[in-house]
């Protein structure tokens, strides 16, 4: 009976081993994934450039440019806004961010 007993005690404490280890494991794996976050280099943000926005019109659509770069062309057509639209489109409209950007493009697609 006894040597029953110490069977069962002996389970219990591989079994408590195993779970220590298991918990030892996890806390090494969230100390790697933890340091690599805190390590990295910070991410930069694709709209971090300090270049505005300008909006203008080419051969009959807008278009929208940043520091020199076309980066949207639409398929709204100028030819069909109100003449002062369209001088302002021609000089080129400036966008400071892309709030500003969402907003003339809404009120221009609309």
């Amino acid at each position: 009976m006894m040597q029953g007993f110490y069977m069962l005690a002996m389970q219990r404490a591989r079994r408590q081993r195993r779970i220590a280890l298991i918990a030892c494991a996890a806390a090494l794996v969230s100390a790697f994934f933890a340091a690599r976050v805190w390590f990295a280099e910070p991410a930069v943000s694709v709209s971090a450039s300090t270049e505005p926005y300008v909006a203008q019109s080419e051969d009959g659509r807008l278009i929208v440019m940043r520091g020199g770069e076309t980066v949207l062309r639409t398929a709204i057509d100028t030819r069909t806004l109100p003449e002062a639209d369209r001088e302002a489109l021609a000089d080129g409209i400036v966008l400071e961010d892309e709030l500003a950007l969402a907003r003339l493009l809404e009120d221009y697609g609309s």
